[in-house]
């Protein structure tokens, strides 16, 4: 009798302590910063490029005279954003939001479209005019100017790196068949213009897209990088494909190879761009992690929004 007392006690308690975290986690869901545009207006921009094309972003400043630090955030994927989604980006993404809560000018622009040739030099022009606007801001302190981007704004991350004067950069999970070249205008291509999915032959087989010709152009990049590096991965599939040895064998290895200040870091169960997304805690975290690697080359340090700024807001928690 009494060890059947004991283990309904025991089951009681189990089950009193699941619902108590349960409740818990109700009770505190996963948040991100919110910050008035009476606070931190979004400030819709065009600039020129080298060749004269107008290049468009939104950028939001931290209450206050500066200098603060910058952050130029690049978006993923061959297509060019709109106005609207870059402002959607700018007032509702967890991670955008986050940079500007810890005290970043926050710039998030966008470029010309690499769908009818990935190897256009035009999505870098765009950027380049992005940074150099940024470091000519008047609260920018221009020494103190960081990149973030995800696949395909992770390669533009890491281009940026070589030719601009950066204080750090981020690539989560970077497009490695755009940087090396191995997608580029000879390869199938399943429409008129080129989509993602024309990438995944060339990342199930690199070894026979790979040549030594371009190792040889990737490695030039490579050599002219002169800020420090935080490449960020997560351990899941693009589709049907994996990327990731791609990425650890040619970029990685190559960053490696070549002396590069440069941190690694894996995030497990997390799919294609989830830093980027910024909606679960492995994000929240990554984030942490980036902003700490980014504190260390900062000139002039982010100095955080006084809380009374910042609402936090519950987000959708996902893988």
């Amino acid at each position: 009798m009494r060890t059947k007392t004991a283990q309904v006690a025991f089951l009681w308690a189990v089950l009193i302590l699941h619902l108590g975290v349960s409740l818990a986690t109700a009770q505190n869901p996963l948040t991100r910063p919110s910050i008035s545009e009476q606070v931190s207006p979004v400030e819709e921009i065009a600039i020129q490029a080298q060749d004269g094309y107008d290049v468009i972003g939104v950028v939001r400043t931290p209450p206050g005279s500066g200098p603060f630090p910058a952050v130029v955030v690049v978006h993923g994927g061959l297509g060019t954003f709109t106005l609207n989604q870059l402002t959607d980006q700018a007032l509702n993404n967890p991670t955008m939001t986050r940079f500007l809560a810890a005290g970043y000018v926050t710039m998030i622009p966008t470029f010309r479209s690499r769908a009818e040739d990935p190897q256009t030099a035009n999505a870098l022009r765009d950027n380049l005019a992005i940074v150099a606007h940024v470091k000519q801001m008047a609260k920018v302190d221009p020494n103190s100017v960081v990149v973030y981007g995800c696949s395909g704004g992770g390669d533009l991350a890491l281009e940026l790196a070589g030719q601009a004067d950066l204080a750090a950069i981020t690539a989560e999970e970077p497009a490695t068949v755009l940087f090396t070249g191995m997608m580029n205008q000879r390869i199938l291509k399943s429409g008129d213009t080129f989509t993602v999915p024309d990438a995944y032959p060339l990342l199930q087989d690199p070894d026979r897209f790979y040549t030594p010709e371009l190792q040889r152009f990737t490695q030039r990049k490579i050599a002219a990088i002169k800020s420090p590096v935080f490449i960020a991965e997560g351990d899941q599939p693009l589709g049907p494909v994996e990327l990731h040895t791609v990425i650890d064998e040619i970029v990685i290895h190559e960053l490696r190879a070549a002396g590069k200040e440069m941190e690694h870091m894996v995030y497990a169960d997390q799919r294609h761009c989830f830093g980027f997304s910024g909606a679960n805690d492995v994000a929240s975290k990554f984030f942490e992690d980036m902003h700490t690697f980014f504190k260390r080359y900062l000139p002039t340090p982010p100095t955080p929004l006084a809380d009374s700024l910042v609402e936090q807001v519950a987000i959708s928690s996902g893988r």
